[in-house]
């Protein structure tokens, strides 16, 4: 399998394109790199309002990790690293710029330290200090100001004549031009209203860098507008943080700073230097923001709604029917679960509004797993349901991940976790699905031993390839439990399970190659930047992934539904003997249940939301088990 990997990965090196960046670069003659300009723009202000800025591109900003305040929003760009606000010890105390420091501070790298990640606030303009490229502040810029801090929490000033009160840059005098004209250091900090910003952009140097920011709201932070202006810049921003055309987060102003000048991007920072490219799409923006903004919302509403609904059904038969009744039932709410977060990929294509998604959540996985139980024949129906699932996400990894971020299931960009790849909630759940499908499908073709061990292999490595690589899924968790599944069922399928133990070596490999393949192509995965990107040591990152697994289970949201799926397993465990014989007829269905169990369990003690496989294997698993029992009670009523 390792050397299969190898050849699969020196394919995806032959064939990684090559990425280019925005050009800020010096001017050819001069040396001259110019200033940068970091505007900060009246709050409300949209994409289409920046539409006719001069030489620039125009998209939408992740203001940061969760419901952020504006003053978590001005230090993650000061350090180009942030974190979920529930990974420190502490709220985010009072912090405001006071002269020529930042009040509060102390308590704000304390809070830093406390994080799962490594967060170095002021980080950016300590770097540019050291190169001689000092950051200032101007009076205009108010609590954006934190953008300029330094590590020890001083920050510089620009000249009075630099930026100015907001009330003297009106439109019908030079007070623009003159504002900017009045700031003479390497990078400025300050506030302009929206005219104002037209004149600044095209009185701009021609190496000159402005990158205008929507002011975030106080208190939690939606979508921002963004706009950078510059030498090679125009149409949509661009960021390999993203992948997506016109998106951008907030850790990624500080590298494109200090890209702007030379200066090298610290292993702290884990945004990207801001590219552009393409023609703007105003229409394109709107539709994005829009989605982001659903798609956390409706996740309850497009997952718990149908769910509940479809086990309140089955429960009202098989109470108030006969138990032949009951076993269509069952059947039809396993294959029902398993093909809903395929039709969730479909809603993401149409963008429908919640209602009519919910409605094609509710039935139309029904409806599918109906024509699944007419056409295809016993295992055939749940290998069919389980690829008409993975297959697609697959697809669409492949295709660069157009919808999955789009889906209610998927990477929550909203929120901004993650903006393309497959989340948490889809590894657990294409991880299970793999390995049960694989298991079904061979079942049912009857294939032997030794070709279904190696069939386990090599599914278990593509799927590795697609949802784990960085060019592709970008989910570390998934060069984890993937080959961990694969190596469990091909042991079990071979006769031989002691070799499962395998399975865990080869996870470990594959995490290194994987690695290795991000690297070389520059796919900048999160696993590379997090876990080998930070200043922090190994041991430490290790450390704050313990500790973030730990806090899964203990989460109080969690608990409720974590305690359903105990119980749920502690039956199974004293029902194991009914079990066993429900399977034991289909071994090769018994070697990816037992897989995807393996991987549920591996990914729940090495994952940042370990409860989460609890909750979806024991969920998906104890489905497929009401599947076997169908099955079983069709051949031996007896059961």
């Amino acid at each position: 399998m390792v050397l299969a990997s190898i050849v699969v990965i020196g394919l995806i090196l032959g064939f990684a394109p090559f990425t280019p960046t925005a050009v800020g670069a010096a001017d050819s003659q001069t040396g001259d790199r110019g200033q940068v300009f970091i505007v900060v723009l009246p709050q409300g202000i949209t994409p289409d309002d920046l539409e006719s800025l001069d030489g620039a591109a125009i998209g939408l900003m992740n203001g940061g990790l969760g419901e952020v305040s504006a003053r978590q929003t001005w230090l993650d760009i000061s350090q180009g690293a942030r974190a979920f606000d529930m990974t420190y010890d502490t709220p985010l105390d009072r912090v405001y710029p006071g002269g020529e420091s930042a009040q509060g501070w102390e308590k704000v790298v304390r809070r830093a330290e406390t994080s799962d990640s490594t967060i170095v606030p002021g980080l950016m303009a300590s770097v540019l200090a050291e190169t001689g490229h000092d950051a200032v502040a101007a009076e205009s810029a108010g609590s954006a100001a934190l953008v300029a801090a330094k590590r020890n929490g001083s920050i510089a000033r620009a000249p009075l004549a630099c930026g100015g009160p907001e009330s003297m840059i009106r439109p019908e005098s030079p007070g623009a031009k003159a504002a900017i004209a009045g700031c003479p250091d390497p990078v400025t900090v300050l506030s302009m209203p929206l005219s104002a910003a037209f004149e600044a952009a095209r009185d701009r140097g021609i190496t000159d860098l402005q990158i205008f920011i929507e002011r975030p709201p106080a208190d939690a932070g939606d979508q921002l507008t963004v706009a950078i202006a510059g030498q090679g810049y125009g149409g949509m921003v661009q960021s390999p943080s993203t992948r997506t055309d016109g998106y951008v987060l907030s850790t990624d102003i500080a590298p494109t700073v200090l890209e702007h000048f030379g200066d090298g991007i610290p292993r702290a920072m884990t945004g990207l230097p801001i590219e552009s490219g393409g023609e703007l799409d105003l229409d394109r923006l709107a539709e994005l923001e829009g989605r982001y903004e659903q798609v956390g919302k409706r996740r309850g509403a497009a997952l718990a709604i149908p769910l509940l609904l479809w086990i309140g059904l089955v429960a009202l038969i098989s109470a108030g029917s006969r138990v032949n009744y009951a076993r269509p039932a069952v059947r039809l709410l396993c294959l029902s679960t398993i093909l809903l977060p395929g039709v969730l990929l479909l809603t993401a294509a149409l963008s429908p509004t919640l209602g009519i998604e919910r409605m094609i959540a509710t039935l139309l996985p029904v409806l599918v797993a109906a024509v699944l139980m007419r056409l295809a024949p016993g295992w055939l129906a749940l290998a069919a349901a389980c690829g008409l699932t993975v297959i697609p996400y697959g697809i669409d990894m492949l295709a660069g991940s157009v919808l999955t971020p789009l889906s209610v299931i998927g990477p929550n960009p909203g929120l901004g976790a993650r903006f393309y790849g497959i989340g948490n909630e889809l590894e657990s759940t294409l991880m299970i699905l793999t390995s049960i499908g694989t298991g079904a499908a061979l079942t049912y073709f009857r294939v032997a031993d030794r070709p279904a061990a190696i069939t386990f292999l090599v599914v278990g490595l593509v799927s590795t390839v697609v949802f784990a690589a960085g060019r592709f899924g970008a989910d570390v968790g998934a060069a984890i439990v993937f080959p961990v599944a694969a190596v469990v069922a091909a042991s079990i399928a071979a006769g031989r399970p002691r070799l499962a133990w395998v399975g865990l070596a080869v996870a470990a490999v594959t995490l290194g190659l994987l690695a290795l393949v991000d690297i070389l192509s520059g796919s900048e995965t999160h696993f590379v930047r997090s876990v080998f990107g930070g200043d922090g040591s190994f041991t430490e990152v290790i450390g704050h992934r313990l500790d973030a697994t730990l806090q899964s289970f203990t989460r109080l949201s969690r608990i409720p539904v974590t305690l359903a799926a105990l119980v749920v397993i502690a039956l199974g465990v004293w029902k194991r003997d009914r079990i066993q014989r429900w399977l034991e007829d289909v071994p090769l269905v018994r070697a990816g249940f037992l897989a995807a169990a393996s991987g549920s369990l591996v990914g729940s003690l090495t994952n940042d939301s370990g409860v989460l496989f609890i909750q979806v294997g024991t969920l998906y698993l104890a489905l497929v088990l009401g599947f076997a029992w169908t099955a079983a009670r069709s051949r031996q009523p007896s059961g």
